[in-house]
């Protein structure tokens, strides 16, 4: 049997189903025409019906947002839904070969959208339709689509069992029932859970109903103990009595709100029947009738007293500590100040006695001083690092310096300890290495110092070497890398986490036989980080330790090159005149040699007042300003020069406080400069030069 007898035989059982259905002429019902409107509705089109289709034919079961009964099979749409199983859908019927040219489509305002899902009978064979349609194109999405097989399937039930809508109704009527049921029993549930909920709360916290004017209706026994009255005592009472009269103005704002049904919580100070204070954590919570009006208010509130006492301890104990850090400061400031002080003499005279010394016996003596008092400072600039760290002080400055002067000079103040050791002490700097960088000369030199010291410290033969390279540049940056060999006594390998630690050593004799505060380790690692850089140690017992730290220094153009080379070329001799205002006696002899055997011309003040007097018979080049002083200090002489006597001459502040709201103090009330105690000689005539030949400096920043 061919192809074509096939599916003339299928057509022929096709058209026998659909007569043995009995529907040609069924009338709209009821049942079909609402599922017509819930098939448009859900699938958002303006057009829905249910088709029945013969050889000949197509009409319509159900309709909505069309006329007529049927229409000729030719020119139907359905023709092709009939003959497959699945949802034909047509998003745009100009664009579809085989409905482009139906009349349908082609007529003014046709059919552009169509989706079609067929009616299967029992015995396979489709009989029908269900279908969508829209004057413009469209696309079902998938939920639609889903729904429409579903509603083509309710479709055929309905004409397959018409006989079984009582019962089908009656199911649905149990289903519901059902439902009903269950919410019921699910809103009895949901209100026992709600009882259990108010009743935890109640166990667990203080509950207090009001009426909407703010009088108390009823509370609970954990109220009572919170505040120390009875519920027959507050019955009829109004809310008031729980506050001060302060207080009577917002407490009223407040229950004109809660009127309002505006929800509020927060924390609340309350007064207990002891007079005593007490605070809540509460929230006041108005309830409305069915009409919107407030009948009552729940405060629902927990005790935070306690915590809101250890709140107001914390805020004293914070503002006492804060009180102790600056008395702490000041106290640092001044420790400086009276140790710094005359350390700067005794290292300065030393430089003097050095310069003009020719025995050797006794420059040897004067160097060893000179030692002993560079360990010292080092050892109180330790301690004051210390502090400025904690205080978050720490300042790196940035300068343009020779790194290899830099080393040779600190092996120059360490060379002595070497030689009296017999010890190897040399430095090694790669070629590689740039001359000038820009970064805290200072800071690098301390670190140094620390290390080299420590090596030298702990090695009793062999050597102590410092190795310098560059280990990664780019256009900007120069990262050095500095590495601090010795072959001394080693550190245990459980101990080399501990080595930078505050004031802890490797053992705990070490400072017994060695000395040392136990701070250099560590003021050294935050140096190193507070300038971009990492370190490391590297160590066995007996066989000596490395340490290896890396910094990045920026690179020296030439312009602050030649700013620098000029710093180093000092003069020979000066003229001007300068006035030094300083309390010490051995400072004053210090700093008035110094200038003097530079050809300066010296006059001393010994505190502020003294200072004026000088001024107003006087001129002056550059003035030197301690800033303590008695009768009248450094920054009330100052305000006075600037204020009063409008006075423009130069004035370098002398201080030995390292804080760095010193050099902003010293800026505010109008001085040039800042010099900080200990200076060397260079330091000192760098001023000089700054401010008496200010062509040279120009381009210097002030403060620096």
């Amino acid at each position: 049997m061919n192809n074509a007898k096939i599916e003339e035989n299928k057509e022929i059982k096709r058209l026998q189903t659909l007569l043995s259905y009995n529907i040609l002429d069924t009338p709209y019902e009821k049942d079909f025409n609402e599922l017509a409107q819930l098939i448009a509705l859900i699938c958002d089109v303006p057009v829905a019906f249910i088709a029945m289709i013969d050889d000949k034919r197509q009409w319509y079961k159900a309709k909505v947002g069309i006329d007529g009964s049927e229409t000729p099979l030719e020119e139907t749409f359905c023709q092709y839904t009939v003959m497959q199983d699945e949802l034909l859908e047509i998003s745009d019927a100009l664009l579809d070969e085989r409905v482009k040219n139906n009349p349908h489509v082609t007529s003014e305002n046709g059919i552009r959208f169509y989706a079609g899902m067929p009616l299967k009978a029992e015995n396979g064979y489709n009989i029908g339709t269900v279908c969508v349609v829209d004057g413009k194109p469209g696309k079902l999405n998938d939920r639609q689509k889903q729904a429409l097989k579903l509603l083509a399937s309710q479709a055929m039930h309905l004409i397959e069992a018409r006989q079984k809508n009582k019962s089908l109704g009656k199911e649905l009527n149990n289903i519901l029932e059902k439902r009903i049921e269950d919410t019921q029993r699910k809103l009895e549930l949901q209100e026992n859970e709600n009882k259990s909920l108010m009743q935890a709360i109640k166990n667990s916290s203080g509950v207090v109903e009001f009426k909407p004017d703010g009088t108390i209706i009823s509370l609970n026994r954990n109220f009572e103990e919170i505040s120390g009255y009875t519920e027959k005592e507050l019955q009829g009472s109004h809310h008031n009595m729980f506050i001060t009269p302060a207080d009577y103005a917002a407490n009223k704002l407040l229950w004109e709100a809660l009127r309002k049904c505006e929800y509020k919580t927060g924390r609340v100070r309350r007064i207990h029947k002891d007079g005593s204070e007490f605070y809540l954590q509460a929230s006041y919570n108005p309830i409305q009738d069915l009409d919107g009006n407030v009948v009552k208010v729940v405060k629902i509130s927990q005790d935070i007293t306690k915590e809101i006492e250890a709140e107001i301890s914390l805020e004293k104990a914070k503002e006492m500590a804060e009180s102790l850090n600056e008395q702490k400061d000041n106290f640092i400031a001044n420790v400086s100040h009276e140790i710094r002080t005359p350390i700067h003499a005794v290292l300065g005279f030393t430089d003097l006695l050095l310069e003009n010394e020719k025995d050797t016996h006794k420059t040897n003596y004067l160097k060893a001083v000179k030692i002993a008092g560079d360990s010292l400072l080092f050892i109180v600039n330790d301690i004051l690092d210390l502090s400025k760290m904690d205080a978050g002080l720490l300042q790196i400055d940035k300068d343009v310096f020779d790194i290899r002067d830099a080393v040779n000079r600190v092996f120059s103040i360490l060379h002595l300890k070497a030689h009296q050791k017999k010890i190897e002490f040399e430095p090694h700097i790669a070629d590689d290495v740039p001359t000038l960088l820009v970064g805290d000369k200072n800071r690098l030199s301390q670190v140094l110092i620390n290390l080299l010291g420590n090596a030298i410290k702990f090695t009793s033969e062999g050597s102590v070497r410092l190795l310098v390279s560059v280990s990664k540049e780019t256009s900007g940056l120069t990262r050095l890398n500095f590495k601090v060999s010795d072959t001394g006594i080693g550190i245990p390998t459980d101990k080399l986490d501990t080595v930078f630690h505050r004031f802890l050593q490797a053992d705990e004799n070490t400072s017994q036989k060695y000395g040392g505060t136990g701070l250099g380790l560590n003021i050294s690692r935050q140096l190193i980080e507070k300038q971009g850089g990492t370190i490391e140690v590297q160590s066995e017992p007996g066989n000596g330790t490395d340490f290896i730290f890396d910094i990045p220094f920026e690179k020296a153009t030439e312009e602050k090159g030649m700013a620098a080379a000029a710093t180093d070329d000092l003069q020979e001799k000066y003229s001007g005149k300068i006035l030094i205002c300083e309390d010490s006696e051995l400072n004053q002899r210090l700093v008035k040699a110094l200038l003097k055997g530079k050809g300066l011309e010296v006059d001393i003040a010994s505190n502020g007042e003294i200072a004026l007097s000088f001024l107003k018979e006087n001129t002056y080049d550059l003035i030197f300003m301690d800033v303590q002083m008695p009768v009248k200090n450094g920054y009330e002489t100052t305000k006075f020069l600037r204020n009063k006597l409008e006075l423009k001459t130069p004035i370098v502040a002398l201080t030995a406080n390292f804080m760095a709201t010193e050099r902003q103090k010293c800026a505010e009330v109008g001085m040039d400069d800042y010099l900080a105690k200990p200076f060397q000689k260079k330091q000192l005539f760098e001023k000089v030069e700054k401010w008496l030949y200010g062509e040279r400096f120009a381009k210097q920043t002030v403060f620096n």
